[in-house]
């Protein structure tokens, strides 16, 4: 995962880094506080970054440019919850913390609902 340093003010010297995997652990944790989502699920990407032995968060690929994030998030949602209003909650959760954590300008979050968790049957219950 590449590093985007977020640009000096003018007149000083040295500054801060946030790399793109503090912001997907921020958005990992967003995510999974939200009432409804019961995992993250994994993406094509997250796949292949694991293969190459990155550490990001799994279910979230970020992309920094120019102190704009752009944040793709793949979830799995409780049976019996209403997903678009999950998405658009764990859309909002996510914009909001890593805001508030990074200074940065969220741009944009893609919620992809990967699959759905289906509560266990109990054994011996036919029905």
């Amino acid at each position: 995962m590449s590093e985007t340093p977020k640009p000096e003010a003018p007149g000083e010297s040295g500054g801060v880094q946030i790399s793109d995997a503090v912001v997907a652990k921020i958005a990992h944790q967003a995510l999974l506080q939200v009432e409804g989502v019961h995992g993250l699920g994994a993406s094509a990407l997250g796949v292949f970054s694991g293969l190459r032995g990155d550490r990001g968060a799994q279910g979230v690929s970020v992309d920094l440019r120019d102190d704009l994030v752009d944040i793709d998030a793949h979830i799995v949602v409780e049976y019996g919850a209403n997903i678009p209003e999950v998405g658009e909650t764990c859309r909002a959760a996510v914009k909001q913390q890593v805001e508030a954590a990074t200074g940065m300008t969220v741009r944009a979050v893609n919620v992809v609902v990967t699959d759905i968790h289906f509560p266990e049957q109990a054994p011996g219950d036919d029905g």
